[in-house]
């Protein structure tokens, strides 16, 4: 049996064939007949969202949007960071208390609509061409699990590259010609590099933006570029020439040419590129201009799209899905639909650090405020994304330590990959 979601397949095994999917006085394939009437409460589960001001006052809006449909319908939060989302939904199946909507990470989706922690919205009403329809198309294929939508994209939270026009024109390279190529991309940073007399980098030439363990999201970028992807659906393919080549490169970078520090983050853990420590890397879509943030730091840098075979803009983001068995199932739609109103989005975005994903975000001061996220919305239709299927979390947590060994030298990219593939099969086992 594939694992799912780590702990909670065992702990709600039990729990998944009690009763609750009744729609208690809803119309589950269209909206409620009488929804200003309807009482009630839904619990939401919500990732990473934080228990001060602005997390709370952010929350209030989403209820504020939510209750112009449902105004007598209760509202109950419960913030969680991403390592206890695992425990949350777990404990709620187990006790007989699911939450009602959950708002989790892309590579969240598959995995718990394969538990049953959340429900087809297309069952509910929504298609796939409503919500192509209503923000970038590239973000539809995350959503689904056997062809049907499961959560509604919420914000993107994309890595952006950029670089130092002044570090550019010291190392001789033009400042107007950012790389091309991975290849050249590796070059660049073997002269952007700057050491002192003892051999210390004091300019780090590209900063993949990773704490140890964690250049997942930097492989898919590169895989990417070379026209691979991660999965193919639910089967892995990060194996494929691509993917060798893509590893093989950061390697080159890290242990060989020692253009990049392996793991290394400033105490802020900001980028090292709008920090400027480096001279080029990952940075994030949000970048403060002012004389508060990075100043005038911001005029020096260019910020650029990943290139090669394709180009290419990693892009993590934000979901909103609705419980498995919740008891009032359009109530729950609507406040899923209400993690997406475009004002919404911009309090979200905020929050995450990302951008907004509506059709006309890109008209927004959210987007418009600092080139990051400028390029970072425009490019969004090349994203490539984490997401694999039902067993992706349990996967997940085995392939960032899988290609530490890889990039410190201590293991061979082919071998590696294939070995992986073989985790990925096995259900992250």
């Amino acid at each position: 049996m594939k694992r799912k979601l780590g702990v909670l397949a065992a702990l709600t095994a039990g729990a998944l064939v009690l009763t609750g999917c009744s729609s208690s006085g809803s119309n589950r394939s269209g909206g409620d007949t009488n929804a200003a009437e309807q009482t009630g409460t839904l619990r939401v589960l919500v990732a990473n969202f934080p228990s001060n001001d602005q997390g709370t006052k952010t929350f209030a809006a989403i209820v504020d949007v939510f209750h112009k449909t449902y105004p007598k319908v209760k509202v109950e939060s419960d913030f969680a960071p991403y390592d206890g989302m695992n425990q949350k939904i777990s404990t709620s199946l187990a006790g007989g208390s699911p939450y009602d909507v959950i708002s989790a990470g892309i590579g969240w989706v598959q995995p718990m609509a394969d538990l049953g922690a959340i429900q087809s919205l297309t069952k509910l009403g929504v298609t796939k061409q409503s919500v192509e329809d209503s923000t970038n198309p590239a973000f539809v294929p995350p959503m689904l699990y056997k062809n049907d939508v499961y959560a509604l994209p919420v914000i993107a939270n994309p890595r952006v590259l950029a670089y130092s026009k002044s570090a550019f024109t010291k190392a001789g390279l033009d400042p107007t010609k950012p790389p091309q190529s991975l290849t050249e991309l590796r070059e660049y940073a073997k002269k952007l590099t700057i050491r002192d007399a003892g051999g210390r980098i004091t300019q780090t030439g590209f900063d993949f933006w990773a704490p140890p363990s964690n250049y997942r999201q930097q492989f898919v970028a590169f895989m990417g570029a070379l026209g691979g992807r991660e999965f193919d659906g639910e089967t892995p393919v990060f194996d494929s020439p691509a993917g060798v080549d893509a590893l093989t490169t950061i390697r080159d970078m890290v242990s060989v040419d020692k253009s990049s520090t392996y793991g290394y983050q400033n105490s802020a853990q900001s980028a090292l590129v709008t920090a400027g420590e480096a001279a080029m890397g990952f940075a994030s879509p949000n970048v403060d201009c002012s004389s508060a943030g990075i100043g005038d730091r911001c005029k020096d840098l260019v910020y650029f799209t990943l290139k090669d075979k394709q180009e290419v803009q990693y892009v993590g983001g934000r979901t909103a899905s609705v419980g498995g068995r919740t008891k009032l199932p359009q109530a729950a739609l609507a406040l899923a639909k209400a993690f997406t109103d475009p004002q919404v989005q911009v309090a979200v975005s905020k929050i995450d650090r990302g951008v907004p994903i509506g059709k006309d975000a890109g008209e927004s001061e959210c987007v418009k405020s600092n080139p990051a996220s400028t390029i970072a919305w425009k490019d969004l239709d090349k994203g490539v994304f984490e997401f694999g299927g039902p067993t992706y979390l349990d996967f997940r947590a085995k392939f960032g330590p899988a290609l530490d060994q890889v990039i410190l030298g201590k293991a061979e990219p082919k071998k590696t990959l294939d070995d992986l593939k073989q985790v990925a099969l096995s259900g992250g086992r």
